[in-house]
């Protein structure tokens, strides 16, 4: 059987070891030493961060919505 290729592989949920910026609203918002996170790692290595407050939740719901759709697309 062949393997079932994982489309979210570049996006995790950490908790941060030290102080991290929220890239959504970088004044605002701020990720404390052993708070959750949502990490999203680009190919070339580098990452982004975005605090569970409400950043976090915006980009799972749009994510979510998006593959609901095209599961959508499939179906029909």
């Amino acid at each position: 059987m062949a393997i079932v290729r994982d489309i979210i592989a570049h996006v995790e949920v950490e908790t941060a070891s030290k102080v991290r910026i929220c890239h959504h609203n970088r004044k605002k918002h701020k990720i404390t030493k052993g708070e959750k996170c949502l990490a999203i790692y680009a190919p070339d290595g580098g990452r982004k961060n975005y605090c569970l407050e409400s950043c976090a939740q915006d980009i799972l719901v749009k994510a979510k919505t998006k593959l609901l759709a095209m599961e959508r697309q499939l179906q029909s």
